[in-house]
């Protein structure tokens, strides 16, 4: 089912609007400004939820940031949030498969080592998107974020 069209704000209407990569490309990318720009985010977008399906077995990804918005501002990034079907196979990960979740995550406030220095972010897809992690019952709290209180709908793409 294809996104809806945008309202006379340049939002999607109110909601969580099932999608896939087809209907963001269709909606966010090709009936939107800055279409390049956003050819970009979405190649980020596609990759990262292709690496996501393989660490995360099942589940659903809400997207949202300055590229679900039709403005004449060029879109700097997205953002992405997981809820994972199955929390427990997420607890059980180890070694390089536990690697691969954090990488697919925003962290922020980060010392490293090798050589030691510090960071203020580390993004997945060279810092095209935000990726986070919703827990268990945190879903309303993201939701309004996403929806910014309510006004603006988010495409939801399940896996």
């Amino acid at each position: 089912m294809p996104l809806p069209h945008w309202t006379l704000e340049g939002r999607l209407p109110p909601g969580r609007l099932p999608a896939d990569l087809a209907d963001i490309y269709e909606r966010l990318v090709f009936d939107a400004p800055h279409r390049n720009d956003r050819e970009i985010l979405f190649s980020a977008l596609n990759s990262y939820l292709g690496v996501v399906t393989r660490v995360i077995p099942a589940g659903r990804a809400w997207v949202g940031g300055a590229f679900i918005e039709r403005t004449e501002r060029v879109p700097g990034g997205l953002d992405v949030v997981l809820i994972p079907d199955d929390w427990g196979s997420l607890k059980r990960l180890t070694g390089a498969a536990r690697d691969a979740l954090c990488g697919l995550l925003t962290m922020r406030g980060m010392i490293v080592g090798q050589p030691a220095m510090y960071l203020d972010q580390v993004q997945p897809v060279g810092g095209l998107l935000d990726g986070f992690l919703c827990f268990p019952g945190d879903e309303d709290v993201w939701a309004h974020t996403w929806s910014a209180g309510g006004g603006r709908g988010f495409p939801e793409v399940v896996w």
